[in-house]
């Protein structure tokens, strides 16, 4: 995979992915920080600029389940962005 911050798109065996706006600030947030954990509430208040409340906890979840159908070859069994239980999401 490779992620190009400046044309914000990011190719997939030289293909581009279509991903949005959300997907690609998400993406670019975790790589940018690799083995860096991301709770569901940092994510969202970095990502959406709002404050965190009760539901965005589901909207974090969609979001990432969305991402990674597009980037992983497995998404069931994500190597790019994976889920740390009872910690949140990161990128190694």
């Amino acid at each position: 995979m490779e992620l190009r911050k400046t044309e914000r798109t990011v190719l997939r065996g030289g293909k581009p992915l279509d991903l949005t706006d959300t997907g690609f600030e998400l993406l670019l947030l975790l790589v940018s920080n690799r083995g860096q954990n991301f709770s569901a509430e940092r994510l969202y208040e970095t990502v959406w600029g709002e404050p965190y409340y009760y539901g965005a906890n589901n909207t974090v979840m969609v979001h990432i389940r969305n991402l990674r159908r597009k980037i992983e070859k497995d998404p069931k069994n994500p190597v790019l962005v994976k889920t740390v239980w009872g910690r949140g999401y990161r990128c190694d």
